[in-house]
């Protein structure tokens, strides 16, 4: 059992690390494409990736944690051939759905262009197409080998679908616009053909890992703990699909958000320009503006921050699944007590980050967002959202103040965005998969109605795309944690979990903003924003050390927990 208590950290910490370059290449990855392709470009590529992204969460969602979850409990008691049967019966389910979605997407592809308004949008789409039942088969064998707590398979093949995205579809959206100097739409399908290269060459990796290392069985954690050893393909299939639909469900409802965003923005943007008095001609140009500054700018940097909890909530899963086994509540009240400080010790930092340096960021990374020199020096806590907001013909509001008013709002909701993929896993690794999706299902529908509201009778604009999404990270956090707290029985010492971590993350908020300015007045705004960043991890790691975050529980699941009881003056004895 000691081994199992670490290795969800351990889990976490090798998926966090791999997401964490990941989201790296991903943003070198879309800053030179986004000026490669422009502003032309891009909205086609923004218009296509929330179907395919909408598509992929009924193969990449729930069945890996699914896979996981079963494989788990049957290697915490040694039966090899129940986890192998779990694998076979998968492998058979997700591919039947990668060649369905597949299929649905390449011929749907002209219909959906229409109904988003850009037409040429359907080549891109069909690009994507084939990485669907390519990615279908690759996540059977991620669930397969984080069910046995080999996260290395799942962060190889990560790494490499990322580097193998830079090299092809780089390569292709030269070509592409070499190629077609006037087709945008032909320049968005090269790009993300490179995207169906990359998940190939992923599948490869990941299935090397799994002929290296899949067949090496581990030792029985469990002794005399009663399971239910379904072999039959029916059975486990329905086992399977029991774990995987909820989760599917409530998984789908960000991307099908997302399309919602991808099909409403723009005309909403359109109507509000137009009542504003703005000239027909620049009418769909600025609507465009707007949806591409939320989706190409401020998401990319708002998700960076979430592949930490993600990991983590991976990780939870079959963690926490052989202790329910067991019937374990004291290991599950502890491993849901570390995994709820984690999350807001990652996310409450991150958020007051972005909120303050968000648009100088973003200015330091993106070419287009730059603006001028003299944009920087404003303080960055007031000058974006009332240019927004008051945004009249004449006015003149740049594409940095823009980006960075939304940023501003998006920020707030990566404290609840962490909170949502934690709680999640540690409600789904107690049997209660179908409970964060009711949950997400409610903050999906308040996202679409406030988003249509806000923006069609308030004065908000793309703050209002921004709002909604805050709201619906809100409502779904919220209920994870009531309900965790009153079905999982964690007692959680609110100072201990919430409280520190939002202090360390205010004094280094307050430090950073002050640091920032003072920076940028003797020098660059680059030197600005890497100075301040810099110092805002110092500050926080000491203000974590000052309010002594951890606890003995905490580090007795992470590696190198002596070191770490040495740093943070833990006792553990």
């Amino acid at each position: 059992m000691e081994k199992n208590k670490r290795s969800f950290i351990k889990g976490a910490a090798i998926l966090g690390a791999a997401g964490l370059i990941v989201k790296i290449i991903g943003a070198f990855y879309r800053i030179p494409l986004t000026n490669i392709l422009g502003e032309d470009g891009m909205r086609f590529y923004e218009t296509a990736y929330p179907f395919y992204s909408g598509l992929l969460v009924i193969s990449s969602a729930g069945f890996p944690t699914a896979i996981s979850r079963l494989v788990s409990e049957r290697a915490a008691i040694g039966d090899r051939k129940g986890a192998k049967a779990v694998f076979r019966t998968a492998m058979i389910l997700l591919a039947a759905i990668g060649v369905t979605t597949m299929v649905l997407l390449f011929a749907a592809s002209p219909l959906i262009a229409k109904i988003s308004d850009r037409p040429g949008a359907q080549y891109a789409l069909m690009a994507l197409a084939p990485a669907l039942l390519i990615v279908s088969i690759m996540c059977t064998y991620r669930g397969y080998l984080q069910g046995l707590q080999r996260m290395t398979g799942t962060a190889l093949s990560q790494i490499t679908e990322q580097v193998g995205k830079l090299a092809a579809s780089y390569t292709l959206a030269f070509l592409f616009v070499k190629m077609f100097p006037d087709r945008p739409e032909l320049w968005a399908m090269g790009t993300l053909i490179g995207i169906s290269i990359s998940e190939l060459l992923a599948l490869v990796v990941i299935f090397i890992v799994y002929r290296i290392s899949g067949s090496r069985f581990p030792e029985a954690q469990l002794d005399n703990v009663p399971l239910k050893k379904a072999s039959g393909f029916k059975e486990l299939g329905m086992s399977l699909l029991a774990i995987a639909i909820p989760i599917t469900i409530g998984a789908s409802i960000m991307p099908i958000t997302g399309m919602a965003d991808a099909v409403f923005i723009k005309r909403l943007l359109q109507i509000r320009y137009a009542s504003l008095g703005f000239e027909a001609d620049l009418v769909p140009k600025m609507a465009e503006r707007g949806y591409v500054a939320l989706r190409s700018y401020v998401t990319p940097l708002i998700n960076m921050p979430a592949v930490l909890t993600l990991a983590l909530s991976m990780s939870l899963v079959p963690a926490i699944a052989p202790m329910r086994a067991a019937r374990d509540r004291r290991g599950m009240r502890r491993i849901g007590t570390t995994g709820t400080k984690l999350a807001m010790i990652i996310g409450a930092p991150c958020a007051v980050g972005l909120f303050i340096l968000g648009a100088p960021i973003m200015a330091m990374l993106y070419s287009a967002v730059g603006g001028s020199v003299g944009e920087h020096g404003k303080y960055v806590i007031s000058g974006f959202l009332p240019q927004i907001i008051n945004m009249r013909p004449g006015s003149e509001v740049t594409l940095y103040t823009l980006a960075g008013g939304i940023m501003q709002i998006s920020a707030i909701g990566v404290l609840f965005l962490s909170m949502v993929q934690t709680l999640t896993g540690i409600i789904q690794g107690m049997g209660k998969q179908q409970v964060p999706v009711y949950f997400l299902i409610a903050g999906g529908v308040l996202k679409v109605l406030s988003m249509l509201f806000l923006m069609r009778f308030t004065g908000l604009g793309v703050l209002g795309a921004a709002i909604s999404t805050v709201l619906c990270y809100l409502v779904a956090g919220t209920g994870d944690l009531i309900y965790m707290l009153g079905h999982a029985d964690i007692r959680l010492n609110y100072f201990d979990v919430f409280a520190k971590p939002l202090i360390a993350s205010a004094v280094m908020g307050v430090l950073v903003f002050l640091s920032y300015n003072l920076i940028y007045k003797l020098g660059h705004p680059t030197a600005a924003t890497l100075g301040s960043v810099v110092i805002g991890v110092v500050v926080y790691v000491a203000g974590l050390w000052v309010l002594r975050a951890f606890n003995k529980d905490d580090l007795s699941y992470m590696p190198a927990s002596g070191k770490l009881a040495k740093i943070f003056r833990v006792k553990m004895k």
